[in-house]
């Protein structure tokens, strides 16, 4: 079970991202897990790991052949705290899993259970979120390379490792370097099934508005006082009411509501915008848009501002057209005894805007799942199998 020490060891280290702080990383404390692993990699024989301002390590294992990288990021979502995580291994055996008093991780709410029964599930403790999303990627790159360092008869691959700061806020590849890594192709491990080798992600935008009412007391406000929030509550009305992440299908986009703060006299919106189509994605500004020109004209005397931020973009059409990462993913998974398939990344991963800046680099899993919450968990016998099929990636 020494793997599965590592996996237990990063994810105790605090390491949740941040999206308020405008700093890199967004967090100090994601440099404690990067500095951790600076030294684990030296003493695996990668003399040359080190960490720059921003938080991200990178280091290099000289091989032969091609030159392939491993991501995997460092932090921790935002929507469950990561502080004083305490993980749980169970041998699963079919029934519900009680956490704690208050939270149990069912069947009923999550039937892909029923897959693990009689494998060792590592859960939180109902407390916090798990973390495997991705301390379970690092410690499969971390475990591959001590596998090698162990086992110096065994041919590989110029290896190039870098393990990245802000993944879960979108902000992974903002000071990340091509010529450091220095990679022909690379393969980010930040995903759940572990016969998946995914390259179609969403494209993604942020959307921010903020919307300035007109304030007058109350008592005297018949025809002056216009509510900041419940102007925001008829936008909020009047955007399409089947295409929220609740609604979605899997081939859908959505718009999302992150938060909303303020007050009477002026409210602030964040939502996030997602399609796998860049003309969906577009559609969707424009009914932003309209439905803004609409409040203007619905109530004189208020005004809005807005911005859209891109945030990353579907790396399909990168992967098509240097398709090598994906054939050698799935011969290894192939290798496993599995049958590979391609999923759609509902979501984002730093492999996609690596794709965009021409390092092309599909998505594995880690056999974990339910990331960002504290129904996370970890499948102990896939995560080693996962081992498995990345060492038969960068074997020669």
């Amino acid at each position: 079970m020494a793997n599965i020490d590592k996996f237990l060891r990063y994810v105790k280290i605090d390491t949740q991202s941040d999206d308020t702080t405008g700093t890199t990383p967004s967090t100090e404390k994601q440099k404690d897990l990067s500095r951790l692993l600076v030294k684990e990699l030296k003493e695996l024989g990668l003399e040359d790991a080190y960490m720059d301002e921003y938080g991200i390590v990178y280091a290099h294992l000289k091989g032969e052949g091609d030159k392939i990288g491993l991501n995997a990021h460092v932090d921790t979502a935002l929507e469950v705290t990561g502080k004083n995580v305490n993980p749980q291994i169970h041998h699963y055996d079919g029934k519900d899993i009680k956490l704690n008093d208050q939270y149990t991780l069912s069947t009923k709410q999550f039937p892909i259970l029923d897959r693990f029964v009689g494998c060792d599930l590592v859960t939180t403790d109902g407390t916090t979120l798990l973390g495997a999303d991705d301390k379970a990627g690092i410690a499969i790159i971390m475990s591959v390379l001590e596998y090698l360092h162990n086992h110096p008869e065994v041919k590989h691959h110029n290896l190039s490792i870098a393990f990245t700061v802000d993944e879960e806020i979108g902000e992974g590849p903002k000071h990340f370097s091509l010529e450091k890594m220095d990679a022909d192709y690379a393969f980010t491990v930040d995903g759940a099934l572990i016969d998946c080798v995914d390259f179609e992600n969403f494209d993604a935008q942020g959307f921010e508005m903020t919307i300035q009412g007109v304030s007058v007391h109350p008592g005297e406000g018949k025809g002056k006082l216009i509510n900041a929030i419940l102007v925001l509550n008829d936008f909020i009305n009047n955007m399409p009411k089947n295409d929220t992440p609740f609604e979605a299908g899997y081939d859908d986009g959505y718009w999302h509501i992150n938060d909303v703060s303020g007050s009477s006299d002026k409210v602030t919106i964040s939502m996030i915008l997602r399609d796998f189509c860049r003309e969906k994605l577009e559609k969707r500004d424009e009914i932003i848009k309209n439905n803004i020109k609409r409040l203007l004209e619905k109530y004189p005397g208020i005004s809005i501002e807005y911005s859209f931020k891109e945030q990353y973009e579907n790396m399909k059409k990168y992967v098509e057209k240097n398709p090598k990462p994906l054939e050698v993913a799935q011969e290894a998974i192939r290798k496993n005894g599995l049958e590979p398939k391609s999923t759609k990344i509902r979501g984002g991963t730093d492999g996609a805007t690596f794709s965009k800046m021409g390092l092309v680099t599909p998505n594995l899993g880690t056999g974990s799942y339910n990331h960002h919450g504290r129904f996370e968990f970890l499948v102990i016998q896939e995560y080693e199998k996962m081992i498995q099929i990345v060492l038969d990636i960068v074997k020669l």
